[in-house]
């Protein structure tokens, strides 16, 4: 943890206890993370309004939707181990007699379409009441698909409640008993549950408010039934910050490095283009930084996870009220900390070489298709194409090496397909000029210096080429005072009026 984070900490503390007065949510807890373990954590207001009892780091809310999370989660795993594919079809892990489907072609939906809510499956099984609540036992046989498969993103409880059954089926373990040996032990999130009992007493109340403005009433508790895959878990903020630092880590042995990049890319891009879905995972673009992660609700509670990949910062809020507002306090953390986190991990810009100069200059392709300019910009060596209309946006970082005359090719920023992360290695004559370079498939052969620097400054030129009438014989090719007369003169070149403002009367 850096001391810029250290020192804002307090900030983040004092404005999220004046936000939970003035929005009177019973209570909030956060956890901040950065780099691999929570840095800060901590839990504000009331788990039970009644008998006045604190939240704390311990306390127990139902985390919604970020369920869905694990749920990827153990799928991916059964996949690294061989024991499903992506791309498989429902009905390849379940049968008829498993899911009672009436329209037996719904199970011809993918593993992958389920994960990334592009089954076009109904949001809700028959038989969910979210404002009951209630949720069915088993799975019906009347639920439906509302798009075809792959044609349109919709979110799909349904989806998750089979990607439940098909981990059932492919690991041969309920999928609460899977999570909890295979997910929550490993990570050491002992106080998560699979399936909470409805009446749990650790689990903080929720509540609602029937009439905005109105006093919070208790709302009523439930079993997700069939539907606990897509949305029943309950954990402690203290144990979202494991699974946080989990996720922002490098893999390991709850899931490959490779699986989790792949659960953390966007799969499918929705309208906007500032929001994706990942495998069981919301990717989207807030303030020009790509967050990864998820929100939940379910009755009497709301919560929000997310995290920046790049800066290996993460942000877990749960507060038990249906209109907790957690993604405001996730906001404020990330518009706090994220500057501060940027500053502390930016790249620091390559050292510029003592003879840097010698290598500026023209470089042309061998077969002549291909033209760059090498020169010093802002402090380092880099390369860009003459004719880029934005040079600095477009132009290539050449970073030094130990080895002679070598570089690592670094991007600006601008998108570009070069061959950014390889070499580049400048070649030399005997006598040691540079005489050009090498990159990724191509060789570029310095030209001769057409363009000099030195045509930018001041130079006496040869006097007569720019005095008197030579001048204007130079660049106009005719004296003015051989030129042809007009054929009007005196007045009657001054038809209409004199030079005092009077009438003439024009003269033919």
């Amino acid at each position: 943890m850096t001391n810029g984070v250290t020192q804002a900490l307090p900030l983040l503390d004092a404005w999220t206890a004046h936000s939970l007065m003035q929005q009177r949510v019973p209570s909030v807890a956060l956890t901040v993370v950065h780099g691999d373990r929570p840095v800060w954590t901590k839990a504000f207001g009331y788990a039970e309004m009644g008998a006045k009892t604190a939240a704390t780091p311990q306390t127990l809310y139902r985390i919604g939707s970020i369920t869905k999370t694990f749920t990827a989660l153990a799928t991916l795993q059964l996949h690294e181990g061989g024991k499903l594919r992506l791309d498989d079809r429902v009905r390849d892990h379940l049968t008829t007699t498993a899911i009672h489907a009436r329209d037996t072609g719904l199970l011809d939906v993918t593993i992958r379409e389920l994960l990334t809510h592009s089954s076009g499956l109904q949001r809700d099984l028959p038989g969910t009441w979210w404002t009951q609540p209630s949720f069915p036992a088993e799975f019906p046989d009347d639920f439906s698909a509302t798009y075809p498969s792959s044609t349109e993103w919709k979110y799909s409880n349904v989806g998750y409640a089979l990607l439940g059954e098909v981990i059932a089926a492919a690991s041969g373990e309920p999928w609460a008993r899977y999570v909890e040996r295979r997910i929550l032990g490993p990570l050491g999130m002992a106080n998560t549950e699979a399936t909470p009992p409805r009446d749990e007493v650790r689990l903080a109340t929720g509540y609602s408010r029937p009439t905005p403005g109105e006093p919070y009433v208790p709302a009523a508790r439930a079993d997700h039934g069939v539907v606990n895959p897509a949305g029943g878990m309950a954990s402690t903020i203290e144990d979202l910050g494991r699974y946080l630092a989990f996720h922002m880590g490098g893999g390991g042995s709850v899931l490959g490095a490779k699986s989790l990049r792949e659960m953390h890319r966007p799969q499918w891009l929705l309208d906007d283009w500032q929001t994706a879905w990942g495998l069981g995972m919301r990717v989207r673009r807030v303030d020009g930084r790509v967050r990864v992660g998820h929100p939940g609700t379910t009755p009497g509670y709301a919560a929000i996870m997310e995290f920046i990949p790049a800066l290996k910062l993460g942000v877990a809020v749960l507060t038990n009220a249906d209109d907790g507002n957690p993604a405001s306090y996730c906001d404020y953390a990330f518009q706090l900390l994220t500057p501060i986190v940027a500053k502390a991990t930016a790249r620091a810009a390559p050292a510029l070489a003592e003879d840097a100069e010698r290598y500026c200059g023209l470089y042309r392709a061998e077969n002549g298709n291909t033209t760059m300019f090498v020169a010093v910009l802002d402090g380092q060596l880099a390369f860009v194409a003459p004719g880029a209309p934005n040079p600095y946006a477009a132009r290539v970082i050449l970073e030094r090496t130990a080895e002679s005359h070598t570089f690592i090719m670094r991007p600006s920023g601008a998108f570009a397909t070069l061959a950014f992360g390889e070499r580049l290695t400048f070649t030399t004559s005997a006598s040691g000029g540079v005489t050009g370079y090498v990159v990724s498939g191509a060789r570029f052969v310095r030209e001769p210096d057409l363009v000099r620097l030195d045509i930018l400054r001041p130079r006496t030129l040869p006097q007569a080429l720019y005095a008197g009438m030579e001048r204007r014989k130079l660049y106009i090719g005719v004296d003015r005072r051989e030129q042809l007369q007009a054929p009007y003169s005196g007045v009657e070149r001054r038809a209409g009026s004199d030079r005092r403002g009077q009438h003439q009367p024009v003269v033919h």
